[in-house]
């Protein structure tokens, strides 16, 4: 599935801006956001802010250079998989 896919790749990538991942899965951007948002509210993957440190022209907050997809990055969550304790059971 689609779905998971996107998911994996994520994690064996590490990371990747919106328009890389749409363009990779050959789907729409605002396709790709929807998928995003499901797996962000899962806490799955995060995204990442962009701030002027992070852009190569230097002013991230008002500049049109870069399209709005680069802007958008997302990586795997640090821990995503969710482990439930078991108990040994005990023969008293």
């Amino acid at each position: 599935m689609l779905i998971t896919a996107i998911r994996d790749y994520l994690f064996n990538r590490g990371q990747a801006n919106l328009q890389d991942l749409a363009r990779h899965f050959h789907i729409q951007e605002s396709a790709m956001e929807q998928i995003l948002a499901f797996w962000l509210k899962k806490g799955v993957i995060q995204q990442l802010n962009i701030n002027d440190n992070d852009c190569s022209q230097g002013s991230c907050s008002d500049c049109f250079v870069c399209p709005p997809g680069l802007k958008k990055i997302y990586r795997a969550a640090t821990n995503p998989v969710k482990t439930i304790p078991i108990q040994p059971i005990t023969n008293s």
